[in-house]
């Protein structure tokens, strides 16, 4: 696998297995195979011998096209609750005068992944947001390499969650004879896959509406400025259907797939659907109204949702690109036009395009938008800073031999002085943040002539407060 990177997607309605390799046109897809999954709900892996079968089917299917075997992949990270949180950091350099290198920089994000969690839970991924030194304050990763200085200022958001998560994917792994290379947010590399490099730099809203998650992504100026889970998809829309309709779940999911649309206004009025079973007898009928309006009530509860956490993050109006839509139930005929409605943005569907062009036909389809974008971060990292699990678990067996240490310690080559800011300097930093929040709050209710919607009490149990989601 010299040249090649593989990438495994844990998906609530497929497993998927992606190998790619770089070219001068970008990251070529050179294989895509998925199956059904067997053993996975809402991105969370409860069956592991169900799920270790078909990552080893998927695995020997990409073996016999590529030639040569798959020892290393990178896992996608997902599940029906995602955290977040701000993490300031101040690390005083033993030299001044030294120049700030990328590996420099690299250590400090990989400190940010053993910052202390309450209960079960672990970092998935800690992206900066902004740097500062004694000289310039709010500059990118790219303008802080190459600068001198005593004091690095950072601020990191933290998108985390359940151990078990990643430690469950891991066993998987070491049943079917492959070790981790990277774990990276799922939303994350679903929006590398496709987004386009204008709609990251001028901000957008990634939507992934999957089979048992919805899942957001909320891009700036080619950083992820927040991240976040709604626990329900379109299964939900299949269960309503289902229900309403009194049919079986089967029936359902084939009429929302052939007739879902989701706007009762472009409805069909006194039309019926008349289901047949292989032997031509009915199987009972379904009135298009009816199923519009259940589709289009389901879809309008992700989308309130989607909304919310938009509004929640403070960049409802910096994202100049509007919304982009993938997955699986992105296919709903009317979608543009229910979720430009509700959303008050410029709506988009996209499925995988930044990539080769002579990539593999599959990895152009929606299914595949989050193994695609798995091998793309990879390969080519730009949004996510997900750290080599490998290294940094040989660095941490070094380290234990010479002292009791925990998983991710700093590697000694540096040893950066890393203070932590006083609670007095934190409170400050909040104080800070919440006035602004609140200016922006006015100045947009201002240019809206409107009051801001609020969130349902329904969000309200989702979303807890403006750092959780």
């Amino acid at each position: 696998m010299s040249r090649y990177a593989a990438a495994l997607d844990f998906g609530s309605s497929k497993v998927a297995l992606a190998v790619g390799e770089q070219t001068s046109d970008g990251v070529r897809i050179v294989s895509y195979h998925d199956m059904p999954s067997n053993g996975i709900e809402a991105g969370e892996i409860v069956n592991d011998f169900k799920v270790a079968e078909i990552v080893r089917t998927l695995v020997q299917q990409a073996e016999a096209e590529l030639g040569e075997p798959i020892t290393e992949v990178t896992v996608g990270l997902s599940g029906r609750v995602l955290h977040s949180k701000d993490l300031p950091c101040q690390i005083n350099r033993t030299d001044p005068k030294a120049y700030i290198t990328e590996d420099e920089v690299r250590q400090i994000t990989r400190a940010r992944y053993k910052a202390s969690l309450e209960g079960d839970e672990t970092v998935f991924e800690a992206v900066p947001q902004k740097y500062s030194t004694e000289d310039r304050i709010g500059i990118t990763h790219d303008e802080l390499i190459g600068m001198v200085g005593g004091q690095i200022d950072a601020d990191f958001r933290l998108f985390y969650g359940r151990k078990t998560i990643l430690n469950r994917r891991i066993t998987i792994l070491e049943n079917c004879g492959l070790t981790l290379g990277k774990a990276i947010l799922s939303p994350i590399a679903s929006a590398r896959a496709v987004l386009t490099k204008p709609e990251m730099e001028n901000g957008v809203a990634m939507v992934d509406i999957g089979k048992g998650l919805t899942e957001v992504a909320i891009i700036k100026d080619n950083i992820v400025r927040h991240a976040a889970i709604i626990p329900f998809g379109g299964e939900s829309v299949t269960g309503d259907i289902k229900t309403v309709a009194n049919i079986t779940r089967e029936w359902a999911e084939t009429i929302k797939l052939r007739h879902g649309r989701c706007c009762e206004e472009y409805a069909v009025e006194n039309k019926k659907l008349v289901l047949k079973n292989e032997s031509e007898s009915s199987d009972g009928e379904v009135e298009m109204s009816l199923l519009v309006r259940t589709i289009e009530a389901r879809l309008s509860e992700i989308l309130d949702a989607v909304r919310y956490i938009i509004e929640q993050s403070g960049y409802a109006g910096k994202i100049a690109s509007g919304v982009v839509i993938t997955g699986g139930a992105s296919h709903h005929e009317d979608l543009i036009q229910l979720a430009s409605a509700l959303l008050g943005q410029k709506i988009r569907l996209s499925a995988p395009a930044s990539i080769d062009k002579d990539s593999v036909e599959d990895a152009f389809d929606v299914y595949a938008a989050t193994a695609v974008g798995l091998v793309q971060e990879t390969l080519d990292p730009l949004l996510s800073h997900a750290i080599e699990q490998k290294q940094e678990a040989t660095a941490a067996q070094a380290a234990a031999k010479a002292a009791d240490t925990t998983l991710f310690e700093e590697e000694p080559e540096f040893e950066p002085e890393e203070q932590r800011i006083s609670e007095r300097e934190i409170r400050r930093r909040e104080k800070e943040r919440e006035k602004e929040a609140r200016r922006r709050e006015k100045e947009e209710k201002k240019r809206e002539k409107e009051k801001a919607p609020k969130g349902p009490t329904f969000f309200d149990m989702l979303f807890s407060d403006n750092d959780n989601a």
